[in-house]
């Protein structure tokens, strides 16, 4: 019998199919297959995880970044209405400074006014005065050309007018 199994196995390629078999169950043993593909699911599965944190970190710095764009546009024009507030601020002061210094210019000049107008008032003074005298001193000189007594009498007053000083 047991050469009749043999005389079979050896006719139908059985006995090449077995041995093909135990080089591939020595292969796999050997090269471990098994292990290598568990290896590589695992590594895979890592892989993945990794992948999904990294996904949840983007996708939380994605919503930090729109909160953040989100209020830019009320920053923006919190930054904008203080910029005008202070320009409106600086310019209210300019304003209240230019004002102040017309005023000052217009007292200045009302006092320059004041000061040239007397210096003028003065001199017209002295000039009046000095034309009056004048006036005066020729029209002493012809009286006292025209009326010799009244020089005459002149003269003797002055005269007793020194001597009463020197008395005295």
């Amino acid at each position: 019998m047991f050469e009749t199994v043999l005389d079979y196995i050896a006719r139908t390629n059985l006995f090449n199919f077995i041995i093909f078999a135990g080089v591939f169950a020595l292969i796999f043993w050997k090269v471990d297959l098994v292990g290598g593909l568990e290896k590589g699911r695992q590594n895979i599965a890592e892989k993945i995880k990794a992948s999904e944190t990294k996904k949840e970190e983007a996708e939380t710095g994605y919503k930090t970044l729109e909160d953040k764009v989100s209020n830019l546009e009320n920053e923006i024009e919190d930054i904008i209405k203080k910029s005008e507030d202070n320009a409106n601020i600086v310019g209210q002061k300019v304003i209240s400074e230019a004002e102040k210094s017309a005023e000052n210019i217009k007292n200045t000049t009302l006092k320059l006014t004041e000061n040239k107008t007397a210096l003028l008032k003065n001199d017209i003074m002295r000039r009046a005065s000095l034309a009056a005298i004048d006036t005066a001193k020729n029209h002493i000189i012809n009286e006292l050309n025209n009326n010799s007594a009244l020089h005459d009498k002149l003269i003797n007053e002055s005269i007793e007018a020194i001597n009463e000083n020197k008395i005295g």
